[in-house]
């Protein structure tokens, strides 16, 4: 984000190599793994027709307002190696005359993104209190794994145990 901030006032510390170099590192490092989940939820959303890549990017960018922007060079590898994984598949349909590949969730990387999700929500949460905004979790539809954090969806009334960790979670369906 901080690469495309335009320098106004010459003692603006963007001006500073030195911050500016932190910053972005930062913002990069932060963004990798958000990408990630990002990406992740984006195809979630796609369960029956999945998606290709240049829509997945404009989903990203639309959903984000432009603060998530992944380059197509960057975008696709991620996408191989996540069905490399076994956390994707994909198929090559022709769509408008044009050969495209979709990619779907695998049942492995809805489980995987289950978790990530929670992961991240959770993050979100402890460190809430350090900065100045707030996280409100969904309680009516999820609980997330005291152990491993992971999201476990309470519609499913046959969850009896964590899918990642095994915690047996009877008791907390009832809190």
């Amino acid at each position: 984000m901080l690469k495309n901030v335009k320098t106004f006032h010459p003692e603006a510390l963007i001006k500073s190599k030195e911050f500016r170099s932190f910053v972005e590192n930062f913002e990069s490092e932060l963004l990798r793994g958000i990408s990630t989940i990002t990406v992740l939820s984006i195809i979630e959303e796609y369960p029956d027709e999945g998606i290709y890549g240049y829509q997945l990017l404009k989903d990203l960018e639309r959903e984000t307002n432009n603060l998530l922007v992944i380059e197509e060079g960057t975008l696709y590898p991620i996408l191989r190696k996540m069905e490399r994984e076994g956390i994707l598949s994909s198929t090559k349909r022709k769509a408008s005359g044009r050969l495209r590949r979709y990619y779907n969730l695998t049942e492995e990387g809805r489980k995987v993104l289950n978790h990530l999700q929670g992961f991240f929500a959770k993050v979100l949460e402890a460190i809430s209190p350090l900065m100045e905004f707030q996280v409100k979790l969904p309680k009516e539809s999820f609980i997330y794994c005291p152990n491993c954090a992971n999201k476990i969806d309470l519609r499913d009334e046959g969850v009896k145990y964590c899918e990642v960790c095994g915690l047996y979670i009877e008791e907390l369906k009832k809190r």
